[in-house]
């Protein structure tokens, strides 16, 4: 007697005595289960069981089966099409099951819109413009719901030449107008949707005689000769021609070019890219990486702002640099390009640095500069994320606002130098980790794909770049330039802030970047208070005393109303304080350990002010100084440009809202400021300082040349230069001004 037969689905729940399985097909006549603990499969635990066996156990209710456990979908099909047969759908995956259950919810909505139910007031008929527009108004519903039921979204379109690829695969008209027709067909049995690949084409398509010929030269495209499924084809026609002189006429063998192209397209991609491309770049390529961090400490799901990712981008569009006074820092390939297009006239790429949130998408920090990458440039990026960027998004004149703002748990960057130094070391003071992922950018793959849909931007510009020259062509790209660097910021804010926060992101199940920030409900780092951002942000300068009269900085009296009271309790001890370059008007003194307790209000730093400096920018305080301009002359003949002045932010009729946006300008770091104090407060001590009186008997005319020393310069070959009048007031010297000293160091 043949015993029962029994198909289990590959969703199905095998419970034996207490005990849960998942089946994992067949080997033969015997069921391959597999051991489930708290939902996971024990790969390692598999308990074979034949139909006789599996009768044994159904005879003493030792066994209990559960059609479609394990997955949603078929459950949902199954309350869904209650009373209907569901068995031809009990082998499929739970993907492909969630297709099947997409379909027939398109089609049970539009059956309610038909039947006026559901809240549908409108009469909608069969014709295809009420299709049309019945998908238009319910796809971003249906799609909602898909996403909350499964937890997953749809995959994106189909890639149609010509036509922008949909986010999901959402149906047109006629397609919809196929699936209800089908479903009827059916009665109403979500088994029609089943998928029929296997059932479609023919499997042969090629001569058998050919098979071989065609199979040589298909393998032959795997190599490094890269060539081109055309000329495969000429060679798999001049073997054929071979072959052909052998067999009579009615018997000759053909193969079209369509039939190579199909097979060259089964070729493994790795072998193709393994023959184009070479070993390194195909590792690189194929190397897997998982989909990303999803936890900081491996147990808890990754939140909002937990991780924020950081780099660089150098972009694809060439601007317009008007500003005169940031000429010299540029590179000489930018001055000779500025000559041989015309005076004046100077192009750059503006560097991008932005920070994104892994968890939402959004980007919570920015940065534009015309110059390179530069530990400066990431810095004020890093600052942007603790401030309040909405000042910057209304001068910007953004519709939505920019709300992203808090500490970050960590910040993800490469290990390019403009992520270290002084950039690493403030993330210290912010206690922010720092993580350097490596040198794979797909371990960054947040940012580096938000810098790919950023290329939109600068396609919207004349004087776009191009990947190559071919690609280029005769595009000018220099000369057809059409955007102001001094802009750049202000049209990147619009774009991020208005654009790209509003636009359904694939990496959030068809959500908003916005819509996603303002969903989470975690609880996040507030941002440092003005205090925290001056310590974090600002210019360290060692080497200071408190005295009577408060604390020296550039010749300026800081006092605060306890420099009293911590001059009493160190004296002389010296100690550090740290400046803002934005704002002199404050300064803050580290205060020793060991006098910290008397100040409990204030922990590690005192505030000291100057209230005549107050929203004075260290550049304009230094600007007229005859000494730190001298000091940058011989730095730029060093080779070591030292620029002061606020130029970073391309927005020179914008400093107030600059400020209030908190956006920096901080482009010295602290090794030059501390070379520069060193050189003008030396100064600044000799020309407060009076010189000695001349003491002694007067000279008389008998010393002569040769008393004072020999001269060492030579005699000029013109006339001696007239000698200058003296003064008629008895004692006194030579009037004429003398030259300045040179710069030398301290040591």
């Amino acid at each position: 007697m043949t015993p029962q037969r029994y198909k289990l689905g590959r969703n199905d729940r095998v419970t034996i005595e207490g005990v849960h399985y998942r089946p994992d097909g067949k080997q033969g006549r015997v069921h391959l289960l597999r051991h489930v603990v708290k939902g996971a499969i024990l790969d390692s635990a598999v308990k074979p069981l034949t139909d006789e066996e599996l009768v044994t156990l159904d005879t003493g209710n030792l066994i209990r089966i559960e059609t479609g456990y394990y997955s949603k979908a078929y459950q949902l099909l199954s309350k869904r099409a209650e009373g209907t047969d569901l068995s031809d759908l009990h082998d499929l995956d739970e993907e492909t099951l969630r297709g099947v259950a997409w379909k027939v919810e398109w089609c049970a909505r539009y059956n309610l819109a038909l039947a006026g139910l559901d809240g549908h007031t409108r009469t909608w008929s069969k014709t295809p413009e009420d299709m049309a527009a019945f998908v238009a108004a319910e796809r971003e519903t249906i799609h909602r719901w898909y996403v909350e039921t499964f937890g997953v979204s749809r995959p994106p379109g189909r890639k149609i030449k010509g036509l922008q690829r949909k986010t999901y695969d959402w149906p047109g008209s006629t397609t919809l107008r196929g699936w209800i027709a089908l479903l009827e067909a059916g009665e109403g049995q979500p088994g029609v949707f089943r998928p029929q690949y296997a059932n479609s084409g023919n499997r042969s398509q090629i001569d058998p005689r050919a098979v071989g010929i065609v199979k040589k030269h298909v393998d032959r495209y795997a190599s490094g000769a890269r060539r081109r499924p055309r000329e495969v084809h000429a060679d798999i026609e001049a073997d054929l021609r071979i072959l052909n002189r052998t067999l009579p006429a009615e018997c000759q063998v053909t193969v079209g070019e369509t039939a190579v192209r199909r097979r060259i397209k089964k070729l493994p991609a790795i072998l193709i890219d393994l023959a184009h491309l070479g070993e390194k770049r195909t590792a690189l390529k194929y190397a897997p990486v998982g989909k990303g961090t999803h936890s900081v400490d491996g147990l808890t799901p990754l939140a909002r702002m937990d991780r924020v990712e950081m780099d660089d981008w150098e972009m694809d569009l060439f601007t317009i640099l008007k500003d005169k006074r940031v000429h010299p820092g540029l590179g000489r390939k930018a001055k000779d390009e500025a000559r041989r297009l015309r005076k004046n006239r100077v192009t750059v790429r503006c560097t991008v640095t932005a920070a994104i949130d892994v968890v939402t998408k959004c980007i919570v920090g920015l940065h534009v500069t015309p110059f390179p990458p530069s530990a400066a440039g990431a810095k004020s990026a890093l600052r942007s994320i603790v401030v309040d960027k909405n000042p910057l998004a209304a001068l910007a004149r953004t519709t939505s606002d920019w709300p992203m703002r808090a500490r970050p748990l960590e910040v993800a960057t490469d290990g390019g130098p403009a992520f270290k130094g002084d950039f690493h070391a403030t993330l210290g003071k912010l206690q922010v980790e720092h993580r350097l992922p490596g040198g794979d950018p797909r371990s960054r793959g947040t940012i580096e794909s938000f810098f790919r849909n950023f290329k939109a931007l600068c396609r919207m510009f004349t004087g776009q770049c191009f990947s190559n020259v071919v690609e280029k062509g005769d595009y000018q790209s220099q000369e057809l330039a059409s955007l102001l660097a001094e802009d750049v910021l202000l049209r990147v804010v619009r774009y991020v802030v208005d654009v790209y926060h509003h636009t359904p992101h694939s990496g959030l199940g068809g959500m908003r970047p916005y819509e996603a920030w303002r969903r989470a409900d975690n609880d996040m780092d507030p941002a440092p208070d003005p205090t925290a951002r001056h310590i974090a942000f600002g210019l360290a300068v060692p080497n200071r005393v408190i005295a009577a009269d408060g604390v020296t900085y550039l010749h300026t009296q800081y006092k605060s109303p306890d420099m009293g009271k911590l001059h009493a309790l160190i004296g002389d001890v010296r100690f550090g304080i740290v400046t803002d370059p934005n704002d002199m008007g404050t300064v803050f003194v580290r205060v020793p350990k060991q006098a910290r307790a008397h100040f409990p209000n204030h922990g590690a730093y005192l505030p000291f002010t100057a209230p005549d400096l107050e929203g004075v920018t260290l550049a304009e305080y230094l600007r007229g100084n005859r000494g730190l301009l001298r000091f940058q002359r011989q730095e730029k003949l060093a080779g070591n440009p030292f620029r002061l002045t606020a130029i970073q932010d391309l927005m020179r009729e914008a400093e107030a809202a600059r400020r209030k946006a908190g956006v920096p300008s901080d482009v010295v770091s602290e090794d030059q400021l501390r070379r520069m104090l060193k050189f003008v407060e030396r100064k600044g001590v000799q020309a407060v300082t009076a010189r000695p009186a001349p003491s002694g008997p007067r000279m008389t005319g008998e010393i002569g040349p040769g008393m004072l020393g020999i001269s060492m310069a030579a005699p000029g070959h013109g006339p001696r230069r007239a000698t200058p009048p003296t003064s008629s007031i008895p004692g006194a010297g030579d009037l004429t001004t003398a030259p300045d000293l040179d710069f030398g160091d301290d040591e």
